[in-house]
């Protein structure tokens, strides 16, 4: 028998994937709540039981894609390494997870569009930047790197991911040899070489 809690688990699951499928499929503009409604064959009752508005709706793809992309970034990443190796290969591993073409238009285009700078900044410092925070925090405790202001560093090194990846995505090209050398150049900087 299925629970009232795994249901609306469920219905909320569908939602979200349908809307994700909408967006890429037809863009931003195109999808609209009634068409997913339609979609999905479910009330505007149930939408509204799990979000308030289609904002809401893009707000719940665009943080469960990002964290679901530094997860799998990470993921991979050897956590017996040293906090500034596991930082530079995480990065590293990121750019290769953005390529894909859905990822991407959810977290470089769509997100940020719908969203707003301000808005899209602000899950991009609790999930991106933190997780570099982390490392560099725990690099600095281990006196592996000299960083008076880990928050201002770690955007720098979100900065040249972000730069790094559109850049890629504009052009095709492998950038990834780039960015870790720039990363490993702004670390020696800090005291370390990964």
């Amino acid at each position: 028998m299925v629970n009232q809690k795994d249901k609306s688990a469920t219905t909320r699951a569908r939602l979200l994937e349908t809307f994700r499928s909408s967006l890429l499929s037809r863009g931003l503009g195109a999808t609209t709540v009634q068409l997913v409604l339609e979609e999905t064959d479910l009330s505007k009752g149930a939408l509204y039981h799990h979000f308030r508005s289609k904002d809401d709706i893009i707000e719940a793809i665009y943080v469960h894609e990002s964290q679901t992309t530094i997860e799998r970034a990470f993921s991979g990443v050897c956590p017996d390494e040293p906090p500034m190796l596991r930082l530079r290969d995480g990065c590293i591993a990121w750019l290769t997870e953005i390529q894909n073409q859905s990822t991407a238009a959810i977290l470089l285009d769509i997100g940020p569009t719908a969203l707003g700078y301000k808005k899209a900044r602000q899950i991009e410092d609790r999930i991106g930047i933190a997780r570099i925070r982390e490392l560099l925090e725990e690099a600095r405790d281990n006196r592996a790197v000299e960083i008076e202001d880990v928050q201002l560093a770690a955007s720098f090194i979100n900065s040249l991911v972000a730069e790094a990846t559109l850049h890629s995505v504009r052009t095709g090209k492998d950038v990834r040899p780039y960015l870790s050398n720039a990363i490993k150049a702004l670390l020696a900087g800090w005291g370390t070489t990964p």
